[in-house]
């Protein structure tokens, strides 16, 4: 038996996001069909999916074993007869595993993880339901992530049946959500402006970050603006050293970080874990242009190419970091060139054509295996 170059989906999810409409849009350009059941409406400001992609049902999931919302999902399954079920939240894949296993529907079913970066980030249930031997497949945003998945679901499952598929995310639509934006071209007198987007969870690096600014940067003309959920463990470590004091601030949450994208001339990701994903606010970095500096483990080193579009220094080594940093610092041209080649990789490599690519050959891979 052969399959088929064109596909039905059935997305379920408990709600989508712009990135994900648009993959689906793609999908459907590329003349794929694609149906959609939703959660209903939360308030009646809540975006209304269903004017801009068919949604033919909307189900209250209550609880990853919801056997009426199982039942309805089976209903849709019957009526669509789709290819492929596409699952974008943890819940709506819990209660899609349910809906097949009691009513034995053989449609495979892929899940698709979102936003979420890195996995240490994910809750226990999660971690089951994703690592679970009856899904056929799951898309993850990075090889780190696929990498760490596989390993688990091996070590729990010896004989585990699944599919962990890398499928970069559309990071070029990220292009498409601000100004262009070109060379800095800052002189070596201007105050330099470096930037963290981060939490201060451990895996992030931000001590590494602070030890690499206070004692292994030789110049004094910069300023590095961390963004994000900081503790007092950080912000008492910038109080009690004056050089920190004097060039770092720990912002917070803000809801004007474009505009900190926009101030900033270099990105920093010192992630020091292997199992953290490709940041999202890395990729939105490189959107505007921003050359990156990354640690040589995670998510980041697939994002980015060490001397091409930033540099990759070795993990944990703050001295290293310093290095680097300094580096971008002194050569401003060099700082502007792989700016510019982050961002036009962003519109090559990761458009979201190639992801939709990507998700098609998946659902090639997993019918021919069903066939089979």
């Amino acid at each position: 038996m052969t399959v088929s170059d064109k596909f039905s989906v059935l997305v379920f999810s408990r709600d989508l996001d712009p990135y994900s409409l648009r993959m689906l849009h793609e999908l459907e350009r590329m003349g794929h069909t694609v149906h959609v059941v939703l959660e209903p409406l939360r308030s009646a400001t809540s975006r209304d999916w269903g004017t801009e992609i068919s949604v033919v049902d909307r189900v209250k999931l209550n609880g990853r074993f919801d056997k009426h919302a199982a039942q309805r999902y089976a209903e849709q399954v019957a009526q669509c007869k789709p290819d492929v079920c596409l699952c974008y939240t943890s819940r709506a894949l819990s209660v899609a595993l349910t809906a097949r296993r009691r009513h034995h529907f053989k449609v495979p079913v892929i899940g698709s993880r979102g936003a979420i970066g890195g996995v240490s980030a994910w809750y226990l249930q999660d971690w089951f339901t994703y690592l679970s031997p009856a899904l056929d497949a799951v898309t993850c945003m990075s090889q780190a992530i696929a990498n760490k998945l596989s390993y688990e679901a091996r070590r729990f499952y010896p004989k585990h049946p699944g599919i962990f598929e890398v499928i970069y995310p559309g990071y070029g639509q990220l292009m498409d959500e601000h100004e262009s934006v070109g060379p800095r071209h800052r002189s070596t007198s201007e105050r330099v402006r470096l930037l963290c987007v981060a939490n201060d969870r451990p895996i992030k690096g931000l001590a590494v970050l602070l030890d690499a600014v206070e004692q292994h940067v030789a110049s004094d003309n910069w300023q590095l603006d961390i963004v994000g959920q900081c503790g007092e463990a950080i912000r008492q470590r910038i109080a009690q050293s004056p050089k920190l004091q004097q060039h770092v601030v720990a912002h917070g949450f803000r809801s004007d970080v474009p505009d900190f994208f926009r101030a900033a001339n270099i990105y920093i990701q010192p992630t020091l874990q292997p199992g953290e994903g490709i940041g999202n606010s890395m990729a939105e970095a490189m959107s505007f242009s921003l050359p990156v500096i990354t640690s040589n483990v995670g998510g980041g080193i697939e994002l980015t190419e060490h001397e091409r579009t930033g540099i990759h220094f070795e993990v944990g080594n703050p001295v290293a970091l310093g290095q680097a940093i300094d580096r971008l610092i002194q050569d401003p041209v060099t700082c502007d060139a792989l700016g510019q080649a982050a961002a036009q990789t962003l519109q090559t490599r990761f458009s979201l054509h190639n992801e939709a690519l990507a998700f098609v050959a998946l659902f090639k891979q997993v019918m021919a295996r069903l066939h089979r």
